[in-house]
């Protein structure tokens, strides 16, 4: 999960991002006046990220990338949303991810079976959820104006690279139509070459897509946020240079910048192979993160101000590790 404050050149935006929850609701506090360390000390959460917790922070906007449910059943919708309704923000957006199958309809009918009574109690519960901000984004280019007065533009798309049979995948290719003045890609996989390893750190394979790449590059957004892989957690300020080879070569036309590059490794303690000063170090981090509700970062100022059109943040917003655990 990330948090990911971002501007306008007079409106200062507050942007709460997180992707494949898959059904799962955050984590309540154990008692009301516990402490996260507290929290932190239970067996089956203390080496893993717990940002996604109870109250979940307070947000202009909350971005969901996708994979809504683990088996695309409809209590896990309603679970999802009905988080979703409970944030603190007036508007909330989300797509679809490959695990949602009863969202990609005629993938549904054909390779599941699927019911119409399932995708009509589906859509009844993202229709009833509109009542509290929640609106469900397909593909393409939406425009919303804040609460706060600012005006964003979001391409949105849930497709994924064929991998295994999922919904909303593609075999040859993608055709990712992202206008040049789009403020937030919001997708549900990573572009090729960028927080997209999947697999043991130091050992995966880069699962993003060069379509999405290539349409990045090309538009050159504010941010890009994704999830879908969710071992390559973390964000990415990177600022754009020309290349050759073009973009699908992700070295010759991203510099990644020294402020930002967070991933899981980075905070993550492991007393099995760092020594006792760096596990303690790395503890005291996931506690301020999950104290926080999340990672956070300020592109309006400092020294990750965010240049449009010379930089894009990268931001992998999956709040569970392989397992699915969050």
């Amino acid at each position: 999960m990330s948090e990911a404050p971002a501007s306008t050149p007079k409106i200062k935006t507050r942007i709460l991002i997180i992707s494949d929850t898959h059904g799962f609701k955050p984590k309540p506090k154990l008692d009301a006046d516990s402490t996260t360390d507290d929290e932190l000390t239970q067996s089956d959460t203390k080496w893993v990220r717990t940002g996604f917790r109870e109250p979940l922070a307070e947000a202009d906007v909350v971005l969901h990338c996708g994979d809504l449910t683990k088996r695309s059943r409809v209590s896990e919708y309603r679970d999802t949303f009905n988080m979703l309704r409970a944030i603190r923000s007036p508007l909330k957006l989300v797509i679809a991810g490959n695990h949602d199958f009863a969202l990609h309809e005629s993938y549904f009918y054909r390779e599941w079976n699927g019911s119409k009574e399932t995708v009509d109690k589906v859509q009844n519960i993202i229709k009833a959820a509109e009542a509290d901000g929640v609106q469900y984004l397909t593909e393409g280019v939406h425009t919303f104006t804040l609460g706060n007065g600012a005006r964003l533009k979001i391409f949105a798309s849930p497709y994924t690279p064929s991998y295994g049979g999922w919904a909303f995948q593609y075999d040859n290719g993608h055709d990712f139509k992202i206008p040049s003045d789009t403020d937030i890609a919001m997708t549900h996989g990573p572009p090729r070459g960028i927080l997209d390893i999947a697999g043991m750190s130091g050992s995966g394979i880069k699962a993003g897509c060069p379509d999405l790449l290539e349409a990045i590059y090309r538009a050159k957004p504010k941010i890009h946020c994704f999830g879908h892989i969710h071992e390559a957690w973390g964000s990415q300020l990177v600022r754009w240079q020309e290349g050759d080879g073009g973009p699908t070569r992700v070295a010759s036309v991203v510099r990644s910048e020294d402020s930002i590059h967070t991933t899981m490794a980075d905070i993550r303690p492991d007393p099995l192979t760092q020594d006792e000063e760096t596990v303690k170090v790395k503890m005291k981090s996931l506690i301020e993160m999950s104290q926080r509700r999340g990672a956070h970062i300020d592109l309006s100022g400092g020294p990750n101000r965010l240049t449009a059109g010379e930089q894009t943040l990268f931001v992998n917003a999956s709040i569970m590790d392989m397992r699915y655990r969050s």
